[in-house]
């Protein structure tokens, strides 16, 4: 069975359908708005480049998204020796006012980088398990154990005053 290559329209309207999903899965991994602007147009090139190794067009959207987590985690191993100065000044101090609730959004991005992709995979992209673990090369153990922590560290954040 052939799969014809996706010609440039067919592309564009599949990349114009998952947009908000490449952006808020790109968001959750590297916590920055300008970076995940950057994975996703580097994924969307990548795919381009290669959308003829896609054998099955309904399988675009994990296949585009597991360009795009790779993509992710080449700009997080190339800034691990690097810390942002920036980014630390916006971390809350200890002593700081328990009273505001943090919004739902902001508790996931404040979640630790291997809970935080899985948890937003699931419930904002409305992925599942398998295919999350296709996105993140991970296993479906893996995927569970790490919704399951990410809910209770959730429930945490949220139950906090």
């Amino acid at each position: 069975m052939t799969q014809a290559v996706l010609d440039k329209e067919a592309f564009s309207a599949q990349v114009i359908a998952c947009q908000e999903t490449m952006f808020r899965t790109a968001r959750a991994i590297l916590r920055s708005d300008e970076d995940a602007e950057d994975a996703v147009q580097e994924a969307i090139c990548t795919a381009f480049a290669h959308r003829d190794s896609l054998r099955e067009a309904e399988k675009f959207k994990p296949w585009i998204l597991r360009i795009l987590a790779n993509k992710c985690y080449d700009v997080c191993r190339k800034r691990r020796s690097t810390v942002d100065l920036d980014a630390a000044g916006e971390l809350p101090a200890p002593e700081t006012d328990h009273v505001q609730r943090l919004t739902l959004w902001q508790a996931v991005l404040s979640l630790h980088d291997d809970l935080r992709a899985p948890v937003a995979l699931f419930y904002y992209d409305g992925l599942s398990i398998r295919e999350i673990s296709r996105v993140l090369g991970i296993s479906e153990a893996a995927v569970k154990t790490r919704l399951s922590r990410g809910r209770a560290r959730l429930r945490q954040l949220l139950d906090e005053k």
